[in-house]
């Protein structure tokens, strides 16, 4: 206990000592400048921008120090954007060079002594998407475009761009009502989270209950042939409602698709509040396959719920200097993974096969059994470890978070009668955070789940969460109306497959003496009830030798001898069991289709 007495004369002093404090030795002052207003100009060749930063009022300074990020949100990796910036200069009131010293690759220091407003100019190094011929077609993310100081992050920031003629200009900025061709962001977090596209732009719209949405679309363009714009954009729309229906009410005024066709191999999204920037490689477009592009639109439509809103603390507001850790990028992207799933399944996008969903699940968990981690590196640690992950010892936190959504919310369902789901932790977590208040706590995903459904999810976050055990698919999934069909690499295996009679399925080569339609009897002499009485007999056979086969061949029934083989890979198959009670359906098709609705 510290004695109160003791501590009124220490805080005086202090309090004192700061009064008397000279200008020059104070940090930069929150009292003297109250926005910052930017301008771009880029080149009509596409190659570089001219950047434009201005400060003022400025009141005695005698430095100002500005930085570019480190990295951006979304993306848990450094980048060497300085490496793009060119010819940094600032200039004073009066037009007068000030000097700038740069103190490491992404921070100058500039001499402001005497100063009112300061302008920092720089040129930006940029890329064409476009096709040669064509207007350009210029992507930026905002952290590898603007700079900051660290007492300007939280005021408004303003931007007017330039454009040569016939470009246009795309992104999620909100037009200032008072100021016409600017745009106002409360503080540089909202500023520099909007992606942008320029140049030669083709544009679409929608409206989903009474919210704008903009698709817009630049690079190396499809053919309309190719790629049918409206068919796109009612897919897109399908996406948006879809999620809606899941989380809520759109939490925004408007939303813009940013899409870049380039020569990039496959392609990638980058999540944003009203936004998203997704590039996709134009080839692939221009063949229509379109699946990967809809589910990376999916997985990023989610995102600004799931981490723009529902995030932890780390996670908003940004420190762009350094490392961010959380253990939770399990959650953050890989139960939106899983999410990416169910709302291109409940959009009806991914119901010409009925057990899609369940497929993509144990393709999955094929994938995270490969990875080099499995078993040793839980999915909070490789959360944790993002930054510094080792190839060698490697999971994906996609990977197990989307393994570890699916699980959740069929526990949830199971626990709960389905009178509960994972949706419900979802909207509830999304009202609770409240953006743009604080983010949520270590903990409270755990107690969020509890508060909405009333079962306990300690025991299921220390095992698979935070331990390195293996997903409990065989226990959650037999609940829930489905059947995993699960054996090692190395097990036995006989190099036919049946359907649900034991009838040998017809394949271009099968064990000498087996025919397709032959109906098996009996096992090594044991009388057969169904495939998983076959499996779990021919886990306990040896791998290299015969076994015994009873068949029946039309009228007749015949002895035969088939070899075994060992497995060659790791096998796992989710099913859907055609002989599950009602409720366990209920649970299936509430996963599947989306209720019980609402908390």
């Amino acid at each position: 206990m510290v004695d109160a007495m003791w501590m009124r004369p220490t805080r005086l002093l202090a309090a004192v000592t700061f009064c008397l404090l000279p200008a020059s030795l104070s940090a930069q002052s929150r009292f003297d400048l109250h926005e910052v207003r930017w301008q771009m100009t880029p080149a009509e060749n596409g190659e570089t921008i001219a950047m434009s930063m201005l400060m003022k009022p400025l009141h005695r300074r005698n430095r100002i120090v500005v930085r570019i990020p480190y990295w951006r949100p979304g993306s848990y990796r450094f980048a060497n954007y300085q490496e793009n910036v060119q010819g940094l200069q600032a200039t004073d009131q009066d037009g007068h060079r000030r000097k700038v010293l740069r103190l490491n690759p992404r921070t100058w220091e500039i001499e402001c002594d005497g100063t009112t407003s300061l302008e920092v100019s720089y040129v930006l190094k940029v890329q064409n998407s476009a096709d040669e011929g064509n207007t350009p077609v210029i992507h930026l993310h905002g952290p590898a475009t603007f700079l900051y100081t660290d007492d300007s992050l939280e005021l408004s920031h303003t931007l007017r761009v330039n454009l040569p003629a016939d470009w246009d200009f795309a992104s999620g900025h909100r037009p200032d009502p008072g100021e016409s061709g600017i745009f106002r962001s409360p503080n540089y977090d909202v500023f520099a989270d909007c992606p942008m596209l320029l140049g030669g732009l083709e544009r679409f719209s929608f409206s989903s209950h009474d919210t704008p949405f903009e698709v817009v679309l630049g690079g190396k363009m499809p053919t309309e042939k190719q790629f049918d714009r409206q068919d796109w954009v009612q897919r897109v729309q399908r996406i948006c409602e879809s999620s809606r229906t899941l989380v809520g009410p759109y939490p925004f005024e408007r939303y813009v698709f940013l899409y870049v066709f380039n020569d990039i191999g496959g392609g990638y999204g980058l999540e944003h509040l009203n936004s998203t920037t997704i590039m996709w490689n134009h080839r692939s477009i221009k063949a229509g396959r379109l699946s990967g592009l809809e589910s990376v639109t999916a997985h990023e439509f989610f995102h600004l719920w799931n981490v723009k809103r529902i995030r932890p603390q780390q996670l908003g507001p940004f420190r762009y200097d350094r490392d961010v850790h959380t253990e939770d990028l399990w959650w953050l992207e890989g139960v939106t993974d899983y999410y990416t799933d169910v709302i291109l399944q409940r959009a009806g996008m991914r119901q010409q096969q009925s057990d899609w969903l369940f497929q993509e699940q144990a393709a999955n968990y094929r994938s995270i059994r490969a990875q080099s981690g499995f078993g040793r590196i839980s999915p909070a640690r490789a959360s944790w470890t993002v930054w510094n992950r080792s190839p060698s010892n490697y999971v994906s936190y996609y990977d197990s978070g989307r393994a570890l959504g699916f699980l959740l919310d069929l526990k949830i369902r199971i626990e709960t009668q389905n009178r509960r789901s994972l949706d419900d932790v979802v909207r509830f977590l999304h009202r609770w955070v409240d953006y743009p208040n604080q983010g949520y706590r270590p903990g409270d995903l755990e107690r969020a789940i509890f508060g909405v459904t009333g079962w306990q999810p300690t025991r299921f976050f220390d095992r698979y969460v935070r331990g390195h055990l293996g997903f409990p698919f065989q226990e959650i999934c037999s609940a829930a109306g489905l059947q995993v069909v699960q054996a090692e690499r190395g097990s036995p295996i006989m190099g036919f497959d049946l359907d649900s009679e034991l009838r040998v399925i017809a394949r271009s080569s099968l064990p000498d003496g087996l025919q397709a339609g032959d109906r098996l009897l009996s096992f090594q002499g044991v009388v057969l009830q169904d495939r998983d009485h076959l499996r779990r007999l021919l886990a306990k056979a040896n791998a290299d030798g015969p076994v015994g086969l009873r068949v029946q061949r039309g009228e007749s029934a015949l002895e035969l001898q088939i070899p075994v083989k060992a497995r060659n890979r790791f096998l796992f198959r989710i099913e859907v069991d055609p002989e599950a009670p009602e409720a366990e359906v209920q649970i299936r098709e509430g996963l599947l289709n989306g209720f019980p609705q609402g908390v």
